[in-house]
């Protein structure tokens, strides 16, 4: 099979798909992709299914080289990628001839790039997805300098390249809408505090939460009895810094909820990096519902042939 060959890992890339959703009752994260929205579209442009595997790659990127003739694309964030030196535009497909190399420079905008190759990466299935959980271990380990990635086998396909309508989902001002937690009753006026002030992504953040500076939240109530933990669950710990779960989250939790991201502006929330500000605020579930709907017919004219 034709392989990627990884000369230079990056900061950190990890091979991701749609992850392992229903399988929290057995206390397994779901995992996958900080942004689904991007590997979906990712994997649209070279022809695969939506839940193919692909390269997860964080702020800083890794050098990598085609030793086939390969289809690729690129979403996400800009990390000024090139390839063999000449840049490359991203959201649409690219094709790299045997020998060249993908390398990256400077983080432009976001922080995690998706890299779907025709084919999809063909990595071990553990509970039926090739997602890289780093806190339980699961699925492949970060790249490593000499890592030979195998693609799986592809159909032909014309270069496609994505709508400037689907970089709504990702436009600035950089605000989270989010439900607020009926379950566990937050006080008005911590969840005022929260809402009210922008927060920084701290730097002791990864795959499985953000940790949030800002003002604190003083009155969080102490732990409570565990409650399933959904995606984009923000919690308010008794030390008063917020935690926003992503995809790595436990799958139950005993902080007390403020609430929960909106599912249409968790692909928004993938792309925060550290020292990135964000503000929150609370909507609706019928204009949470009304948001995804919007986002699911963005992606289904997101791909342009």
């Amino acid at each position: 099979m034709p392989t990627l060959r990884v000369h230079r890992p990056g900061l950190l890339a990890t091979v991701q798909d749609l992850g392992r959703p229903g399988m929290g009752r057995f206390g397994v994260s779901p995992s996958g992709a900080m942004d689904p929205l991007a590997l979906r579209v990712a994997n649209r442009l070279v022809g695969n299914a939506d839940g193919a595997a692909a390269l997860e790659i964080t702020a800083v990127g890794p050098e990598i080289e085609f030793c086939e003739r390969t289809r690729f694309a690129l979403t996400g964030a800009n990390l000024s990628a090139a390839l063999d030196g000449e840049p490359l535009a991203p959201w649409r497909s690219q094709i790299a001839s045997a020998g060249q190399r993908l390398t990256f420079g400077a983080r432009r905008q976001g922080a995690r790039c998706y890299l779907a190759v025709a084919g999809g990466i063909d990595a071990p299935r553990v509970f039926g997805s090739a997602a890289g959980d780093l806190e339980a271990g699961l699925g492949a380990p970060p790249l490593r300098a000499g890592d030979a990635l195998e693609i799986g086998p592809s159909r032909p396909a014309a270069v496609r390249e994505a709508s400037p309508a689907l970089l709504r989902a990702y436009a600035d001002p950089f605000e989270l809408r989010m439900v607020a937690d009926e379950s566990s009753e937050p006080a008005p006026e911590l969840l005022a505090t929260f809402t009210g002030a922008a927060y920084r992504v701290s730097e002791r953040s990864n795959r499985m939460g953000f940790r949030l500076e800002g003002p604190a939240l003083a009155d969080t109530g102490g732990e409570r009895l565990s409650e399933p933990s959904p995606p984009g669950t923000i919690q308010a710990p008794p030390g008063g810094e917020p935690i926003l779960l992503m995809a790595d989250r436990p799958t139950v939790g005993g902080y007390r909820r403020l609430g929960c991201v909106i599912a249409a502006d968790l692909p928004k929330a993938g792309q925060l990096w550290i020292g990135h500000r964000v503000r929150f605020r609370v909507v609706s579930v019928a204009e949470a519902r009304a948001a995804l709907v919007a986002l699911a017919a963005l992606l289904e004219k997101a791909v342009m042939a």
